[in-house]
């Protein structure tokens, strides 16, 4: 199976926690292909299993930027997805900067064994009955989307909405673009009602988006759990 990972980063903070991934991967045995989606490739470390592509090259905007947890558009993470479908992987892990490779976990096997065919599926997962019996905004932009697009997803599919902190991503090449259409229309919408960017950004319209192209949703922590971690910075 041909795979890779994708992240973005943009700040100093966060070019840094890539470059420290970066670094993982080559002390690692298995070196696995790294897609970044950055405003400044020059600052992220040069290997042959990393690809780098700058913003400006998919939508400028994105070059204008808050550099704060709270501010922060992380709706660009879907042009990492992009960019790894532009060079062929329909297999995509994609995190967020902070990761680190647990190494006697990280090999090509475990890796893959974590993908399910035409699914998209995390470690870590929330519950969409919870969301909505709680009025959080994680549940509350899921059902805006459905209003504005007068489009119904099956809640009974939603028990397990993957955190976008890892996602395994894996959606056959014939669904992938309609996948990506879907989620911009998701952002364009956003942006004009307006709606908040967090918590949890990004899950709704990926898992809105999932569902109405025949897209499984849900948890795989039985197989990937601690492949890779989050190491946070409480800064914020």
């Amino acid at each position: 199976m041909k795979f890779c990972f994708a992240t973005f980063c943009f700040g100093e903070r966060y070019y840094e926690q890539v470059n420290r991934f970066i670094e993982d991967i080559s002390k690692s045995d298995f070196h696995a292909n790294l897609i970044v989606m950055t405003d400044n490739p020059e600052m992220i470390k040069n290997e042959c299993f990393v690809t780098t592509f700058n913003i400006k090259d998919f939508n400028p905007e994105y070059s204008n930027y808050a550099n704060n947890y709270y501010d922060f558009d992380f709706s660009v993470k879907r042009y990492s997805v992009l960019a790894a479908f532009k060079l062929g992987f329909t297999n995509v892990i994609l995190i967020d900067a902070d990761m680190r490779v647990n190494y006697g976990l990280f090999n090509e096997e475990n890796i893959i064994n974590s993908f399910k065919p035409n699914s998209i599926l995390g470690p870590v997962t929330y519950n969409f009955s919870e969301q909505i019996n709680t009025n959080s905004e994680l549940g509350n932009r899921l059902l805006e989307y459905e209003r504005h697009f007068n489009i119904s997803v099956d809640k009974e599919k939603l028990n397990f909405m993957p955190e976008d902190c890892i996602q395994y991503i894996s959606i056959d090449e014939d669904k992938f673009s309609h996948f990506l259409s879907s989620w911009d229309r998701c952002i364009s919408y956003k942006q004009t009602k307006p709606l908040r960017n967090i918590p949890a950004g990004n899950i709704d319209e990926m898992c809105f988006s999932s569902l109405i192209n025949g897209i499984e949703v849900g948890n795989n922590s039985d197989k990937s759990l601690n492949i890779i971690y989050a190491q946070h910075d409480k800064w914020y």
